[in-house]
């Protein structure tokens, strides 16, 4: 609609610019440096913000510019996460399938990035996305 009134060729703002595209301010930088720091001593991190201010857009951002040959990042989008659903998701994303229990899926979950991180040398990240939706 808006795009032939203004002549658009495309529609702007959408999911899928790529990041090297994006405006690189100063918040955005401040918030990439201390998502950096916390995967490197993997600590935790937590992003909030209100609808539509580009929490997702940045951890795109963030993970496009891990070192992938140190970094593995496992990413969940789910805003009715349990725990179980969370080690199953993990768990999928590290080629294994997840044990029916909770408490079995955890420790399997636990063995895996042991494995990846003494093993391989890689380091696990995990991003939860849409957890703000949680009821």
């Amino acid at each position: 609609m808006f795009e032939g009134f203004y002549g658009m060729k495309n529609t702007p703002f959408t999911r899928d610019v790529p990041t090297t595209q994006l405006y690189d301010s100063i918040t955005m930088q401040e918030v990439l440096g201390r998502l950096r720091y916390t995967a490197e001593r993997q600590l935790f991190s937590v992003l909030t913000g209100d609808c539509g201010k580009g929490k997702t857009t940045t951890i795109r951002k963030f993970v496009d510019g891990l070192d992938h040959g140190k970094f593995r990042v496992l990413y969940l989008s789910d805003s009715k996460l349990t725990p179980r659903h969370f080690y199953k998701g993990l768990l999928e994303q590290l080629g294994s399938e997840a044990k029916f229990y909770r408490g079995d899926a955890k420790r399997q979950l636990h063995r895996e990035i042991e494995l990846m991180r003494g093993i391989h040398g890689i380091q696990p990240v995990v991003v939860v996305d849409e957890s703000h939706l949680r009821p």
